[in-house]
C-alpha cells in the first residue's frame, strides 16, 4: 500500500492501560453521530415504469453534478457511467496489464468505445458539457437489471432536446455491451449525432519500480493511473441505417490483442440524413446529420464487443463477427438477455426487513461485487474492483480473505474464479518462494494478472514482510472446499497451493532451543505499521491455521500428510495470552516488536479461545478504534461478526453504522476505502460487511458440512427479518431466516431455487 496519506490505517493496536467498555461504546457512538444509517438524499428515491418494481434495487440521483460516478460490468469488463450518460469514460479489461518502462505492472484502460455527442447547430453536448444545460435530470442505476438510466432535458439556448441514455454491460454475453440513445427535440433544426472510438492518452508516468518514496503532494491519481493501450488499426465504415466502428491495440510491454468492434444503428426516419466518416492514428468517428422535427421521437444504438487474442488467435475478427451478430438481434433483445441474467443471479440475495436503506446499501455492495468478477476467469478481484485502476489492479489478501468468503456461500461458481487465480499462479508464486531463499510457494503481496510480485519499490518492505498473505491464499482455497465438498477439486486445484504453502511456513519460520518454539521473524504486521516484527499474532495465527489445513486436507484425500506441518504446527509461538486475551512480546528476541492485537484471530482464523479473551481483543479494537479514528473500511466491518459471536447485541448496535456510514459517498452508494481518501469503489469494504451479515448475524461458519450454525442469531435491533436467499451449501440450495424465532435453514427442494 502506499506510504503516507495512501496507506490504509488498522483499527488495531496495543491494550489500553485501563478500558472500560460501555463508555468506549458511547464515545464510539457518539463520534458517529448515532444510529442514523444512510444520507437523506436516498430517502427521496422512487422507482420509475420501466424500473424494478422493488425500490431498494434502484439507485437513483436528479443531480446532474453528481459525485462520485458509478461503474457497471460484468466481470469482464466495466464502464463507469458519466453524468450525462454519453461518455467518453473509463473502461477496464480484468486480467489485461501493461508493464511501462520503470512502472510496475497495471490495469489498462482500453480505448474508448461508449463516446457519443450531439451537436444541435453548433454546441456539442458531450461528457464534457456543463451541468447547468441539463434540466428534469434524473440517473438511475437498476441493479435488479443491470442497466444505467440517464435521462433530461438539454437546453441550447432558446432551443430544448430531451436526452435518454441507456446503457448495459452484457450479464449473458461477457464481450458485449450497448448504448441507446434516444433524442426527442423540441424544436425544428439541423442535428448531428457522432460515435467515436478512440485512444487514451498516455499517462504521466512514475518510476514506481525504482522509486524510493512518495511524495505528499501527490494525489490519488497522480499514482494510481491507468495503464495505457497503443492504437494499431482503426476503421469506420457506413453502412444502411448505420455504421460500423473497429479497432485495434495492445498493452504497453505486453503482446496481447484487444479488439474492439461497434455497430451503430439509427432510425429510417431521419429527414436529408448525410453520412461522414473519419480516421486517423487513434480514433474512429461515424457522424450522421439529420433535419429534426419538433416532437419526433430519434432512437439511436451502439452495440460493442471486445475480443482478446488471450481467448482467441483472431480477436479482430471475432469481435467483428459478434458485433454483427449482435446488430441482427437488436440493442432491446440483447439488453433483456442480459437483464434475465441479473435476474438468475438476484434469485440468491440478502433479504432485510426494517431498514429499506441498509436493504438498499447491502444490495449494493453485492451489487459492485459481482459487476466486478464472474464465472471462468480464473482471475482475483483487485480491492477497488473494475471501478477504477486503484492499486494498480493489483491482486492482494483483499480478494481471498474480504471478498471471497461471501461470495463462496452466495455464488460460489463465481467465487471458484478467486481461488483459480491462486491455483493459475501457484508456479509463480514458487518462484517469488525460490527468490526469497524459501520452500514451497510463496504468495506475493501485490500480484499482477501473471501472479508475479508487483508491489512498488516504495513499498518493498511489504513485498518482503507482509508474508500472512499466503497463509490467506491457503484459507480461502480450504473455505471452498468446505463450501462445496468438491472432493476431485480439492485433489486437482486446491491441495496443491495448500501443500505448497505449509511447505513454505515450515522453511520460513526459525526454531529457538531456548524454549523450544518456532517463531516467524521480520514480518509486516497486518496494519503495516510494524515492520521487522519477531511474531505478529495474525502471521503467526494464519500460518497455524495454514499448517493444520494441509494436514487434513491430506487427510481428506487418504495421503500422509508431512510430520514437519504438525510439528511446526504445534510449537509455533502465538504471542497472547489465550485465557486473558492480552499479547505477549517474544522475551528470546530483544528486538522483538509487539505484534498486531487482532479480532481477526477470532474470525476469519477461528483460533481457539475463551469468551473473556475474545471479548478483550475486541474491546482493544475499539479503543483504538476510538483513539485514531477509522482508518480503511475493511478494518470495522468484521468487528460486529465478533460482537455477534459474544452474543452483545447492544454492541452489534453500536458497531452497525461504525462499519460503512462514513465510507458511503454520493447517490450511487459508493465505497471509499477511508473516509476521507476519495479511493472509490472499494470492493474490500464491500466484502468485509457482507461477511458481517453473512456470518455475524446469521452465527453461521463454515465447517465439517459445509456452511453451518455455530452460534446463536443475533440481528440489530430494528431489523425484524433477514434471509439469505437460495444460498449454496455443499450442493444444496438453502433460505436462512433470522427472525424472533431464531435461525432456520429451509432447505430447496431437488431443482427449485427461489
Amino acid at each position: 500500500m502506499l506510504i503516507g496519506v495512501f496507506r490504509r490505517r488498522a483499527i488495531i493496536g496495543p491494550p489500553p492501560d485501563r478500558f472500560i467498555r460501555r463508555l468506549a461504546l458511547t464515545l464510539v457512538v457518539a463520534s458517529w453521530c448515532g444510529f442514523a444509517l444512510l444520507a437523506a438524499p436516498l430517502a427521496a428515491q422512487k422507482a420509475t415504469a420501466h424500473a424494478t418494481r422493488d425500490s431498494t434495487f434502484l439507485l437513483t440521483t436528479h443531480d446532474p453534478a453528481r459525485t462520485p460516478s458509478p461503474f457497471l460490468g460484468n466481470g469482464h469488463f466495466s464502464i463507469t457511467i458519466p453524468a450525462s450518460g454519453l461518455g467518453p469514460s473509463l473502461s477496464l479489461l480484468a486480467g489485461l496489464d501493461e508493464h511501462g518502462p520503470d512502472d510496475v505492472p497495471r490495469i489498462v484502460a482500453l480505448p474508448v468505445w461508449n463516446a457519443i455527442a450531439i451537436a444541435d447547430g453548433g454546441t456539442w453536448l458531450d461528457a464534457t458539457s456543463p451541468d447547468s444545460v441539463l434540466h428534469a435530470y434524473r440517473q438511475q442505476i437498476d441493479m435488479r437489471n443491470g442497466v444505467a438510466r440517464t435521462s433530461y432535458d438539454w437546453m441550447d439556448g432558446a432551443g430544448r432536446t430531451s436526452v435518454a441514455v441507456e446503457t448495459f454491460i452484457s450479464r449473458a454475453d461477457p464481450h458485449l455491451a450497448g448504448v441507446q440513445l434516444t433524442l426527442v427535440p423540441h424544436h425544428a433544426g439541423r442535428m448531428r449525432v457522432r460515435f467515436a472510438m478512440t485512444g487514451r492518452p498516455p499517462p504521466h508516468r512514475l518510476p514506481l519500480a525504482t522509486l524510493e518514496r512518495t511524495e505528499p503532494s501527490w494525489g490519488l491519481d497522480d499514482v494510481w493511473y491507468p495503464g495505457h493501450m497503443i492504437v494499431h488499426t482503426q476503421r469506420a465504415l457506413i453502412e444502411p441505417g448505420g455504421g460500423t466502428l473497429w479497432m485495434t491495440s495492445t498493452p504497453v510491454g505486453r503482446t496481447t490483442v484487444v479488439a474492439q468492434a461497434a455497430t451503430i444503428s439509427w432510425p429510417h426516419n431521419l429527414r436529408r440524413a448525410s453520412t461522414r466518416t473519419m480516421t486517423q492514428q487513434d480514433t474512429a468517428m461515424i457522424e450522421v446529420a439529420f433535419d429534426a422535427s419538433p416532437g419526433e421521437t430519434y432512437t439511436f444504438s451502439k452495440l460493442v464487443a471486445i475480443a482478446s487474442s488471450a481467448d482467441t488467435p483472431q480477436p479482430l475478427a471475432r469481435a467483428t463477427r459478434e458485433a454483427g451478430i449482435a446488430q441482427s438481434r437488436g440493442y432491446r433483445r440483447l439488453a433483456d438477455a442480459s437483464a434475465s441474467a441479473w435476474h438468475r443471479l438476484w434469485e440468491t440475495d440478502i433479504e432485510i426487513d426494517g431498514d429499506p436503506q441498509l436493504q438498499r446499501l447491502v444490495r449494493s455492495m453485492l451489487f459492485y461485487l459481482l459487476c466486478s468478477a464472474d464465472t471462468g476467469t480464473a482471475l482475483g478481484i483487485p480491492p477497488m474492483g473494475l471501478s477504477s485502476a486503484g492499486y494498480y489492479g493489483h491482486t492482494f489478501w483483499d480478494s481471498d480473505t474480504w471478498m471471497f468468503p461471501a461470495l463462496v456461500v452466495m455464488h460460489p461458481d463465481i467465487a471458484r474464479s478467486l481461488v483459480a487465480y491462486r491455483v493459475r499462479t501457484l508456479d509463480a508464486a514458487r518462484e517469488n518462494a525460490r527468490a526469497n531463499g524459501h520452500l514451497g510457494a510463496m504468495y506475493p503481496w501485490e500480484s499482477d494478472d501473471e501472479g508475479h510480485e508487483t508491489t512498488p519499490h516504495f513499498a518493498v518492505q511489504n513485498a518482503r514482510g507482509e508474508i500472512h498473505v499466503t497463509g490467506d491464499v491457503a484459507l480461502a482455497q480450504w473455505q471452498y472446499y468446505l463450501a462445496t465438498g468438491d472432493t476431485a477439486w480439492l485433489a486437482r486445484d486446491g491441495f496443491p497451493v495448500i501443500r505448497e504453502t505449509a511447505n513454505f511456513w515450515v522453511s520460513r519460520v526459525a526454531y529457538d532451543s531456548a524454549d523450544g518454539r518456532y517463531h516467524i521473524p521480520d514480518v509486516v504486521s497486518v496494519s503495516e505499521g510494524l515492520i521487522g516484527v519477531t511474531d505478529d499474532a495474525y502471521t503467526n495465527a494464519v500460518a497455524r491455521k495454514n499448517l493444520e489445513i494441509a494436514t487434513l486436507a491430506s487427510r481428506r484425500l487418504g495421503l500422509t500428510p508431512d510430520s514437519q506441518w504438525t510439528r511446526v504446527a504445534t510449537m509455533l509461538h502465538l504471542p497472547y495470552d489465550s485465557a486473558s486475551g492480552f499479547f505477549r512480546t517474544y522475551a528470546g528476541a530483544p528486538d522483538s516488536t509487539l505484534g498486531d492485537v487482532t479480532p481477526l484471530l477470532a474470525y476469519p482464523l477461528g483460533v481457539s479461545m475463551t469468551a473473556r479473551a475474545k471479548r478483550a481483543q475486541l474491546e482493544q479494537a475499539i479503543h483504538q478504534l476510538i483513539a485514531k479514528g477509522q482508518g480503511a473500511m475493511m478494518g470495522s466491518t468484521l468487528l460486529s461478526v465478533d460482537a455477534a459471536e459474544l452474543g452483545d447485541d447492544a454492541l452489534v448496535d453500536s458497531l452497525l453504522p461504525i462499519s460503512y456510514r462514513s465510507h458511503v459517498h454520493g447517490p450511487f452508494l459508493m465505497l471509499s476505502e477511508t473516509p476521507d481518501n476519495g479511493a472509490v469503489y472499494f470492493a474490500t469494504g464491500a466484502g468485509g460487511f457482507l461477511q458481517q451479515v453473512i456470518f455475524g448475524y446469521t452465527g453461521l461458519r463454515f465447517g465439517e458440512r459445509g456452511v453451518e450454525p455455530a452460534f446463536a442469531p443475533v440481528l440489530p435491533s430494528h431489523i425484524t427479518h433477514l434471509v439469505l436467499r437460495n444460498v449454496y451449501v455443499r450442493g444444496a440450495r438453502y433460505d436462512v431466516i433470522v427472525d424472533s424465532r431464531g435461525r432456520r435453514m429451509v432447505r430447496h427442494r431437488e431443482g427449485v431455487r427461489k
